[in-house]
């Protein structure tokens, strides 16, 4: 598919995904038509492993709804849509954050499953949008509570405050804090030894730990039983166990 605003590339199965609408990268009708369809392509795809999104120029990761675009509201894939189907997908999702990241980008950040950003004393993470009377839409009253814990996301999204780098890692909002000239280089590298690791069970982690915590561990329990007799049975296993017979690093295949 051709995008025009997002950027979709691929190598050595990690999948980079680059909201294309600097210089905050505000999220419009075109924004979530093409990161909904491009989400669910990967999803499918065996030629990705795990994804980064991240965010074009060094301004913004995304500013979140572009409110010049409130016309196009109601049409196309919602902002929930595209959250759910990053938080729920069985591939990794890696936030690598250079720059702003309110509103809707928090959200975004939020549904991924690591969040890198960068040092940048200019960049700010955080949900305003009491501020404007409004609130967060995008699944970040739910997600930012997983991540940081009920009193401090209350404290965040309450008082609509605007988290420095350093801030979000102290309160574990952002699991690293990296060098804006060196973000995309540890993020790629941290993608990479993502790939690596044998495809069916990181998705079968992914798929039943999201379950466990969404639905509960009962849930989360019989999730993972749907998926042993698959990992058991699969040639991923027998590789890993060879390899380890063996002493040497295992190929993954995820088959």
């Amino acid at each position: 598919m051709e995008y025009k605003n997002i950027m979709v590339s691929t190598k050595d199965f990690v999948t980079t995904i680059v909201l294309n609408r600097p210089p905050m990268n505000s999220v419009n009708l075109g924004i979530r038509e093409e990161l909904f369809n491009a989400v669910n392509e990967i999803e499918t795809s065996r030629e990705t492993r795990a994804v980064i999104i991240t965010g074009a120029g060094e301004k913004g990761f995304s500013a979140g709804m572009d409110v010049s675009d409130i016309a196009n509201i109601t049409k196309g894939p919602d902002g929930n849509q595209i959250m759910n189907a990053i938080a729920n997908s069985t591939k990794p999702f890696i936030a690598a954050i250079n720059g702003h990241a309110l509103g809707g980008g928090c959200e975004t950040a939020l549904a991924c499953h690591f969040r890198l950003m960068t040092d940048n004393p200019k960049a700010m993470i955080g949900l305003p949008e009491i501020n404007l009377g409004i609130t967060p839409g995008w699944g970040g009253i739910h997600r930012m509570p997983r991540v940081v814990g009920k009193s401090r996301a209350l404290d965040i999204i309450l008082f609509s405050k605007r988290l420095s780098a350093q801030e979000a890692l102290a309160v574990g909002l952002v699991d690293k804090v990296v060098p804006a000239a060196d973000l995309m280089k540890e993020a790629e590298a941290f993608a990479t030894a993502l790939a690596k690791r044998p495809p069916l069970a990181v998705a079968a982690v992914l798929s039943g730990m999201n379950t466990g915590l969404e639905k509960g561990i009962e849930e989360g329990l019989r999730k993972d039983s749907e998926w042993a007799p698959k990992i058991i049975s699969s040639k991923d296993a027998m590789e890993g166990m060879t390899a380890f017979l063996e002493k040497r690093e295992p190929l993954f295949k995820g088959e």
